[in-house]
C-alpha cells in the first residue's frame, strides 16, 4: 500500500479538522495590507480580513507562497512518506502551481502536482476524495485519475455584488469587456479553462441564486450522485440554508457548506455565494 501524504494550498478553505483527518498539509499564500504580509489562515481569518478590507483605502495585494516553502514542506513529508500528492489553485489564477511544480524538481523524491484549474471546493472536495482512496489502500495513479475526472467534469457558478474588485485585481478574463455595463446588475461568474468568465447577468441577488438552483436540480434530476459545495463570503445562513434544501430534496447529493478566506476574498470582496459541483465517485469509506 502506498504511503501517501497530500500538499495544498490556502485556498482550498479546508478546516483544520480536515486537514488533520487526512494527512493533508496546507501551505498558505499572503494578503498584503500597505506593505504588510499575512499568511492566510495562519495570521488573518476571514472574518478578520473581511473587517480589515472594509477599513482599508485601497485593496490588497495577493501572493503566491516561495518556492522554498514547497521544498521544506516537501522534504519533511518524503522523510515519511512515499509520495506527496498536491492539487493546488488554478494556474490561470496563481503561479502557485508553478512554484510547487519548481520545488518538486528539486527535492529527492515523488511528488506529483497537480493543476486544480479553479479554487476553493473545486479543489477541496477531489482533494478530500483522494485521502479517502488512500485511506483504503489506493496507489498515487489511481488518486491523480480521479483527481483528473473531476477536474474535467467541475461546474461552477457564483454570483458577487459587484465585479469591481475581480476588475481592479486582473483577474475578470473575459468579463472585463462587459464590465462598464453590469455595475448595475448581479453577474453570475463561472470558472472556464482556469479562468473567471461571465456566465449570465441577472437584475437581483435572488433572481441570480434562483438561476444557481435551477440549473443545479436539472442535473440532480438525473439521479447521477453529485458532491456540491455551497461556498459563500459572509452568506453562511443562506448557504447552509441551500445545503440544507437541496440535499433534503436530492438524497444523492454529498453537500458541503465552505466559506472563502482572505486570498479568494480579495477579489471577490465579500456577499459571494457560490456552487461548485461534480459527479462524485464515493462514499469511499
Amino acid at each position: 500500500m502506498a504511503n501517501i501524504a497530500f500538499v495544498t494550498d490556502s485556498t482550498a478553505y479546508l478546516t483544520p479538522e480536515q486537514c488533520a483527518e487526512n494527512n493533508i498539509t496546507v501551505v498558505p499564500l499572503s494578503v498584503i495590507f500597505d506593505g504588510v504580509a499575512y499568511r492566510e489562515g495562519v495570521d488573518l481569518t476571514a472574518g478578520a480580513f473581511f473587517a480589515k478590507l472594509n477599513e482599508a483605502d485601497a485593496l490588497p495585494t495577493t501572493s503566491q507562497p516561495p518556492v522554498g516553502e514547497f521544498v521544506a514542506t516537501f522534504e519533511r513529508l518524503l522523510q515519511e512518506h512515499d509520495t506527496v500528492m498536491c492539487l493546488m489553485l488554478s494556474g490561470e489564477l496563481s503561479g502557485t502551481v508553478q512554484s510547487a511544480r519548481t520545488a518538486a524538481s528539486m527535492v529527492d523524491g515523488r511528488v506529483i502536482v497537480v493543476d486544480s484549474r479553479i479554487a476553493s471546493f473545486g479543489i477541496a472536495g477531489p482533494l478530500l476524495d483522494g485521502a479517502a482512496l488512500a485511506k483504503r489502500g489506493a496507489e498515487p495513479e489511481e488518486i491523480e485519475a480521479l483527481w483528473q475526472r473531476a477536474i474535467a467534469r467541475t461546474t461552477s457558478r457564483f454570483v458577487i455584488d459587484t465585479l469591481e474588485n475581480l476588475h481592479k485585481g486582473g483577474r475578470i478574463g473575459g468579463a472585463a469587456a462587459v464590465f462598464g455595463s453590469l455595475l448595475q446588475i448581479k453577474p453570475i461568474l463561472t470558472v472556464r479553462d482556469g479562468r473567471i468568465e461571465l456566465f449570465d447577468k441577472v437584475r437581483t441577488h435572488r433572481r441570480a441564486v434562483e438561476r444557481m438552483v435551477a440549473e443545479f436540480e436539472d442535473v440532480a434530476k438525473t439521479g447521477e450522485k453529485l458532491r456540491l459545495g455551497v461556498v459563500h463570503v459572509q452568506r453562511a445562513d443562506e448557504a447552509r440554508a441551500l445545503r440544507d434544501e437541496l440535499t433534503a430534496k436530492y438524497p444523492h447529493v454529498h453537500a458541503d457548506v465552505a466559506e472563502l478566506g482572505p486570498v479568494i476574498g480579495t477579489h471577490t470582496g465579500p456577499g459571494l455565494l457560490a456552487f461548485v459541483y461534480y459527479p462524485w465517485e464515493g462514499p469511499f469509506a
